[in-house]
């Protein structure tokens, strides 16, 4: 691998060179024109050895030739150097102009391996630019596309809910208004959901950390979660640490709020198994269930947003295929990592890593929201 070398350093070499050889061609021309201007009695050794401080045709000889040769060489050097300059540079002028043109996949190509380093750095630099550009216009297209699917559904049903009860199709009743404020909670989840997702990605998820009992919560939850838990024939069973650690309560009740959703709507009945344990330093959740889990060509996607395992799973159970996604993005606030990996009771375990200690966060993410 060559050494890249950077701009100043280029240009003392080349300087350097340049006086180097212009000195030493000086000396070997001045004493080659002599020479042939003595064979050729062009001037005689009492003139040359003579201390009159005077100009002959030799002398003027030397300063031609050598005023010459050193211009070409000025010149040959000078486009040498520049090319090394402006290749790069013409490279990335060429990519910005085709990438504002909406050729977000064109990418700085240089030819001119012995550029300096900053040059290369600056390519190396604007084409992580651009690939972080593509990415981030495919995401967009992708969650517009995805999220006006999304609303389409809850949208529609209220709005032939709605005009059906204006037309006198439907009898307004409890039963019906129910069936509409469910829809309306769906968006306003969905609606939260996004929120979390866009503040999580622009890093500007506010965080309100502090030493709080994860054991508590955890129960607490289980206690809220119980009658349900019941109905879909799910039986919990919670091995917990009494360790506390740093951390938002109110997002962690949103994460393992999540998680007892996503077992109440596709987990097979059986076991829950809640573990909690302190290692190396941190603070190790493992939801299991006992099935159906989830195929390995899935996993790779689990936490992208609007995933889901089937086109229908989670639509027809009130899911937006946001929730693992926000899930994601609140630990990954919290500096921590969450894992899927087969769970020994048959079905999925997520497991989720939270640092004991507080994180090192910027100062202004680590205060409330502004609403």
């Amino acid at each position: 691998m060559k050494m890249k070398h950077s701009i100043s350093r280029q240009l003392i070499v080349t300087l350097t060179k340049v006086s180097l050889v212009t000195v030493l061609f000086s000396c070997f021309t001045g004493y080659f024109v002599y020479t042939l201007a003595l064979d050729f009695n062009l001037i005689t050794e009492q003139e040359l050895m003579s201390d009159e401080l005077s100009f002959n045709i030799v002398d003027f000889l030397w300063i031609a030739f050598v005023t010459t040769v050193g211009f070409i060489t000025s010149i040959f050097l000078g486009i040498r150097l520049s090319r090394k300059f402006i290749s790069p540079i013409q490279a990335i002028a060429e990519a910005a102009q085709q990438i504002s043109q909406g050729k977000l996949s064109v990418r700085a190509q240089v030819n001119a391996p012995n550029s300096p380093a900053e040059l290369l750095q600056l390519i190396d630099d604007f084409n992580a630019m651009a690939s972080q550009l593509e990415t981030s216009v495919k995401n967009t297209s992708m969650w517009n596309a995805a999220i006006a699917h999304e609303l389409r559904t809850p949208v529609t049903i209220l709005q032939g809910r709605l005009h059906g009860i204006i037309d006198g199709v439907f009898e307004p009743n409890t039963l019906l208004f129910k069936d509409l404020l469910g829809q309306v909670e769906q968006l306003s989840l969905l609606i939260e959901d996004l929120r979390t997702l866009s503040l999580a990605e622009n890093h500007q998820l506010r965080m309100q950390f502090d030493v709080n009992s994860l054991h508590h919560i955890i129960i607490q939850l289980i206690e809220h979660y119980q009658d349900r838990f019941e109905q879909a024939q799910l039986r919990v069973q919670a091995n917990l640490t009494e360790q506390s650690c740093y951390c938002d309560e109110q997002r962690i009740k949103q994460v393992l709020t999540a998680l007892f959703e996503n077992a109440i709507r596709y987990a097979n009945p059986g076991l829950i198994k809640i573990t909690c344990e302190i290692n190396n330093k941190n603070w190790v959740l493992k939801f299991e269930d006992e099935g159906p889990g989830i195929a390995e060509h899935h996993i790779a996607y689990l936490f992208d947003p609007f995933y889901r395992l089937e086109p229908s799973r989670g639509k027809n159970q009130g899911g937006t295929g946001l929730g693992l996604s926000v899930v994601h993005a609140i630990i990954s606030a919290h500096q921590g990592q969450i894992y899927y990996e087969k769970s020994k009771l048959g079905g999925s375990c997520f497991k989720i890593l939270l640092p004991i200690a507080k994180p090192n966060l910027p100062s202004q993410l680590n205060k409330p929201e502004q609403e």
